[in-house]
C-alpha cells in the first residue's frame, strides 16, 4: 500500500509542475552549432499551509542551437510539458554571464491537485560560469519564475517562485558534457505552483554538434 500511494504521489506530482530546472552554462553556442540533450531530475514541492510535501520527478531532452555571436535558443520537452528558451551572453573571461529567458506550460488533467487546467510559466534569471579549466566549470545563478493557471471550470491564479542553481560542467571527450544541478526556490507571491518551496537535484548528459 505504501509503495502505491508513494507512486501516485510522484503521479500526481509529475502532473501538476512545470519546469524549474536550468541545466545551463554562460558558455553560448557559436551560430550555426547545435546542442543535445536529455536529463532527469527528482525533487519535491513542500505546501506550508496544508503542510503537505508532494514529490515529482521529471525528465527531459533539449536541443539548442546558437543564432547569433552571443545568443542561441532552446527547445525542451519534459514529463507533459514544452518550453523554450533563449540565452544572451554579457561577457566571456575566467567568469562569463548570460542572461536568460524562458516560456513554457504543461497541460494537467483531473488527477492532479489543480484538476484540469493549463499551467503557463515565464522564467528570467542569469547564470554565472566559473572556469576552473577547459574540462571543468560552476554554473549558478539567480532564477525567477512566475506562474499562471487557468482552469477549465474558469478563474485563474498565479505566483511567483524565487531562487537559485548551482551546476557543475565536467566536459569529456571532445563533445559531452556532464552537468549536475541542484536547485531550490521559495514562494514570493501567491500559491501557483505551490505555497512554500520547491527543491530539484538531477543530472544532464549533452553532446555538441
Amino acid at each position: 500500500m505504501f509503495i502505491r500511494s508513494a507512486a501516485l504521489g510522484v503521479v500526481v506530482g509529475l502532473a501538476a509542475c512545470g519546469s524549474v530546472t536550468t541545466y545551463q552554462s554562460a558558455d553560448v553556442l557559436p551560430r550555426g552549432k547545435w546542442q543535445g540533450m536529455i536529463a532527469a531530475s527528482a525533487g519535491g514541492f513542500t505546501d506550508k499551509p496544508q503542510e503537505a510535501k508532494t514529490p515529482t520527478a521529471t525528465f527531459e531532452i533539449a536541443a539548442r542551437v546558437g543564432v547569433g555571436a552571443d545568443t542561441d535558443l532552446g527547445l525542451k520537452l519534459y514529463t507533459l510539458g514544452i518550453e523554450t528558451s533563449v540565452r544572451h551572453r554579457l561577457s566571456e573571461g575566467r567568469w562569463s554571464w548570460a542572461l536568460l529567458g524562458s516560456l513554457g506550460g504543461v497541460i494537467t488533467d483531473e488527477d492532479s491537485p489543480t484538476g484540469k487546467a493549463g499551467l503557463t510559466q515565464i522564467r528570467l534569471g542569469a547564470v554565472a560560469t566559473k572556469r576552473r579549466s577547459p574540462r571543468f566549470a560552476w554554473n549558478m545563478g539567480p532564477m525567477t519564475t512566475f506562474s499562471l493557471l487557468r482552469p477549465a471550470g474558469g478563474g485563474t491564479a498565479g505566483g511567483a517562485l524565487v531562487g537559485g542553481f548551482f551546476g557543475i560542467d565536467w566536459r569529456f571527450g571532445t563533445k559531452w558534457h556532464l552537468i549536475p544541478e541542484v536547485s531550490l526556490h521559495i514562494t514570493a507571491a501567491g500559491d501557483v505552483p505551490v505555497s512554500g518551496t520547491v527543491g530539484m537535484i538531477g543530472t544532464a548528459l549533452s553532446r555538441d554538434f
